[in-house]
């Protein structure tokens, strides 16, 4: 334990430091490190502003959006019950519109067959007059054929025919 009492003479350097530079350097790095953590937090706090003013506006933005879209849905679902208590009309509607198609068809159908049994009729009626005409005619020829003496059957086959 005596040797623990014993003061050991100090260490001769060679050369002395400054400890005026040293101090100087340690204190400037001190003072960099606190300006530079005084930038990051103001540069934080500017990003968090900018950030929080878009988000503010977004915000607003949205809840008029909501609004608007509660709005249309309830005047959508306002629209649905009006049409849903005109079903019925609308069926009606579209029944008569239906019927009027088919009664505007039904009606050319008829005026089709009408047309169709007119001509059929008229050439019907062509043909008879164009018969009676050919047996006045071929009585006609057969008078004055009977009056010269000439008389033919294949002619007068080929004539009826």
């Amino acid at each position: 334990m005596a040797k623990d009492n014993v003061e050991l003479p100090p260490q001769q350097h060679k050369r002395r430091k400054s400890t005026g530079t040293i101090n100087l350097l340690v204190e400037t790095r001190r003072q960099a490190s606190d300006e530079y953590m005084r930038a990051q937090r103001a540069e934080r706090a500017y990003r968090m502003r900018k950030n929080a003013t878009m988000a503010r506006t977004t915000l607003r933005e949205t809840k008029s959006h909501f609004r608007q879209g509660f709005e249309h849905l309830g005047k959508g679902f306002k629209g649905l019950l009006a049409v849903a208590r005109a079903v019925p009309y609308l069926a009606g509607e579209r029944r008569e519109i239906w019927r009027r198609k088919a009664e505007a068809k039904k009606r050319m159908r008829a005026e089709e067959m009408r047309n169709k049994l007119e001509k059929k009729l008229a050439r019907e009626y062509a043909g008879a007059e164009g018969e009676e005409e050919e047996a006045e005619t071929a009585e006609a020829a057969e008078g004055e054929k009977g009056e010269k003496g000439e008389t033919s059957g294949k002619l007068e086959k080929r004539g009826k025919k």
